[in-house]
């Protein structure tokens, strides 16, 4: 090794360094030093830059896929609360759905109970409306604003369930009050024979109150109730004769005299138009005829509005 020699051609001519030159050997050593501490040196940092650079790539994926994780949880706790809003507002359209069809339903029989002509007020055709071309708002909807849409017209609903049922109960008392005022002729075939009020009485000749009205007619007509209502009396008194007396509620009475028999009962309930006795002349009477009377809390009034309504 210590005779390897190093020739190089300058200009000058050939120079030739042998190994065995102590101050070659010391400028090969320090080359040769120079050249490995440049390698590592350029090695390091190349690799600095390679592995550093690839943690980083690998702290930003990282990243990334956490902020996508995050994203996706956003996005499927956002579909449950979609879903749970939609659930929500599903059981409240049943619930509005159920009163609408309970209020149609109420609306029908108010219709009957009132005597309204179903054709002019259909509850189930779609009720019109329309208008001129509005400006809009440029709001938009949301689950809150729906909400509270959904529970005023519930609320709505419920204000006017309370209205209708506090209208069906004044109906129904106002048709059970008509259908116990008296308002039906007491005689199914007949004409009046003497009104109410005063007159001269046939059997004396004298001026005389008469406190009902008579009624004529063929033999053996049908005397029928005047009004709903409860047999008080059923049979024989005075000049009265074979005598019915119901008594209607609300302050009502009526008495059906000299009929010849009586078909009901004392306590029996009897409606409007139904047969209570027949015709006849017993009591206090010149002919056949019934002798009608209307007694309004314990005073005889005239007979005359009643059955003429």
């Amino acid at each position: 090794m210590n005779n390897l020699t190093i020739i190089k051609h300058k200009k000058t001519g050939m120079v030739q360094y042998s190994l065995s030159d102590k101050a070659v050997k010391t400028k090969l050593f320090v080359l040769t030093g120079l050249f490995t501490v440049t390698l590592l040196t350029v090695g390091g940092l190349f690799g600095a830059w390679f592995f550093g650079s690839d943690g980083s790539k690998q702290a930003k994926i990282k990243e990334l896929q956490s902020l996508v994780d995050s994203s996706q949880q956003e996005l499927i706790e956002h579909k449950k609360s979609i879903q749970n809003d939609i659930d929500s507002m599903t059981l409240q359209i049943g619930k509005l759905m159920a009163h609408s069809t309970r209020l149609n339903a109420l609306g029908s029989r108010l219709t009957e109970v009132a005597d309204i002509n179903q054709e002019e007020f259909n509850l189930d055709a779609e009720p019109g409306v329309g208008g001129a071309a509005l400006e809009l708002t440029g709001e938009t909807n949301t689950p809150q604003s729906l909400y509270e849409n959904l529970f005023n017209l519930e609320d709505s609903f419920s204000k006017q369930q309370e209205n209708f049922n506090i209208l069906a109960k004044l109906l129904n008392e106002q048709d059970i009050e008509q259908s116990s005022t008296p308002h039906v002729l007491p005689l199914e075939k007949g004409w009046i024979s003497s009104y109410y009020g005063k007159r001269i009485d046939p059997f004396t000749g004298q001026q005389a109150t008469h406190p009902g009205m008579d009624y004529s007619g063929a033999y053996k007509s049908s005397i029928v109730a005047a009004a709903d209502g409860v047999v008080v009396w059923a049979g024989k008194r005075s000049s009265y004769g074979k005598m019915v007396e119901i008594d209607h509620g609300n302050g009502f009475m009526t008495r059906y005299a000299h009929a010849e028999s009586i078909d009901v009962e004392l306590g029996q309930k009897v409606t409007a138009g139904e047969k209570i006795a027949v015709m006849g002349k017993t009591g206090r009477a010149t002919s056949e005829h019934l002798h009608f009377e209307i007694l309004k809390n314990g005073r005889k009034v005239n007979p005359l509005p009643f059955v003429n309504s």
